[in-house]
């Protein structure tokens, strides 16, 4: 924290990572050190008691939807407008089909009246298409080269700043590298 102050620091709670609801339970209440944020994916069935932990601990929230049944679940929820942020992150291959369950779950929260901030994040064939869908929806993204290694020109990215900078370059409207 002290070499990027203001920068914030999130980590995940997904089901997958202990594979045991007491056991990712008990790790969240024994962090000593806390992250400003924690995703919660609200497709895993214990993502709500999760949510009331963070909160009850101090730690903001990211609501990751990968589904439009992900959406009408966050939705659902009686303290869906007490999110940090909403994550969309959708792991369909297909691009038209990425491209619409992103809309989907976009226009979920629309009529649910969520206003949060959202992060539109990407992997392989979607990168670019979403950078661009969130650059025109005001949205924030996220880009690296664990998302995938091809820069929207077709080349391949040598290094995580060269992916970085080509993403700057659609939020700036300059052609991307």
């Amino acid at each position: 924290r002290q070499a990027c102050p203001g920068t914030l620091v999130g980590v995940s709670t997904g089901a997958w990572i202990e594979n045991d609801v007491e056991r990712t339970r008990a790790a969240i209440a024994d962090w000593r050190e806390l992250p400003d944020y924690a995703s919660v994916n609200p497709s895993e069935a214990d993502a709500p008691a999760v949510m009331v932990l963070l909160r009850q601990r101090g730690v903001g929230i990211e609501a990751g939807l990968a589904t439009v049944a992900d959406a009408e679940r966050f939705v659902g929820l009686a303290d869906h407008d007490r999110v940090l942020r909403i994550l969309i992150e959708i792991d369909i291959p297909d691009l038209s089909a990425a491209l619409d369950e992103a809309h989907g779950i976009a226009a979920v929260l629309e009529r649910a009246g969520v206003r949060r901030p959202i992060l539109l994040h990407g992997v392989d064939a979607t990168i670019w298409p979403f950078v661009a869908l969130a650059h025109q929806k005001r949205w924030s993204t996220r880009v690296g080269l664990e998302d995938g290694k091809t820069l929207a020109d077709g080349t391949t990215a040598k290094d995580n700043a060269e992916i970085v900078a080509a993403a700057v370059a659609i939020f700036r409207g300059a052609p991307a590298v």
